[in-house]
């Protein structure tokens, strides 16, 4: 339990603190940056993300090519698995896609992962195991790839206490990453935690009610519109930010029929600045 304790307090003070691919995708073009390339038996993984010219903390769109014997595959399941090592004994995990499935209108496999700690090589890195199955159900496995995140404050997280029955929740902010006067569209993802911090199941039934204040005045703003739960896993709302300044949507969530957020104070929160 104590490295479970450290771990936590390290991620809630985070919080608190290549090569191009390109695909032309009518009307817009879309870059995807190569991050990492692994060998797995006589395939070849390479990892793709776009947006960024790294993988990074928070919310990341991550993709996948397979190569074996010269060909690039379009059938089979690739599959992620984060490890960070906090000590010999003790690792933990962070919240990806179950599968990465082949996406046709963009000729990867996609998915998400979500990095909840920016690394410091050589002491802090994350390591991925990378599994390809194919329409066989041929296993090609690499393990313990290095890989690096960048500490990126505009893409927030948050984990939060469930003071009812002790669980622990992982709520990340998917979009917006910037924000503009008036209404923004507002993403977010919600997984529950083991008490390891091994697994993080996604989950898709609690409802979410959200409040946008300003930070200063604490004036509330209207029209704001409660995420709902799409096919995907993402919780898709509006939010209303009417003049410049700093501004916070706070999140409660009920669950297992109870309110599982911490009221008050009001948590998780995402923070937001309108220029």
């Amino acid at each position: 339990m104590k490295y479970i304790k450290y771990i936590i307090s390290i991620i809630i003070s985070l919080q608190i603190l290549g090569c191009k691919d390109t695909v032309v995708n009518n009307p817009a073009v879309v870059e995807y940056t190569k991050i990492l390339s692994a060998k797995a038996g006589d395939a070849d993984i390479i990892l793709y993300t776009n947006g960024y010219d790294s993988l990074t903390t928070g919310y990341n769109d991550v993709y996948f090519k397979v190569k074996i014997g010269g060909t690039y595959q379009n059938k089979g399941v690739v599959k992620l698995y984060p490890k960070m090592w906090m000590s010999p004994t003790y690792m933990h995990s962070t919240p990806v896609a179950d599968s990465f499935n082949f996406d046709n209108s963009s000729g990867y496999y996609k998915g998400f992962a979500i990095f909840s700690m920016p690394t410091s090589p050589p002491d802090v890195i994350w390591y991925l195991n990378i599994t390809y199955t194919d329409e066989n159900n041929t296993n090609y496995e690499a393990d313990s790839i290095a890989a690096y995140t960048s500490l990126h404050m505009e893409k927030q997280w948050r984990i939060f206490l469930d003071t009812n029955d002790y669980s622990s929740y992982f709520i990340t902010l998917v979009k917006p990453f910037s924000v503009t006067k008036g209404m923004n569209d507002f993403n977010i993802m919600l997984h529950k935690i083991n008490t390891q911090m091994t697994y993080f199941t996604l989950l898709t039934t609690p409802a979410i009610f959200i409040s946008v204040y300003q930070i200063d005045s604490l004036v509330q703003s209207a029209g704001n519109i409660n995420p709902q739960c799409g096919s995907d896993g993402i919780y898709k709302g509006r939010i209303n930010l009417p003049f410049k300044g700093q501004w916070n949507t706070v999140d409660s969530i009920f669950y297992n029929n109870h309110v599982i957020t911490n009221n008050p104070p009001p948590i998780p929160e995402f923070n937001f600045i309108v220029h």
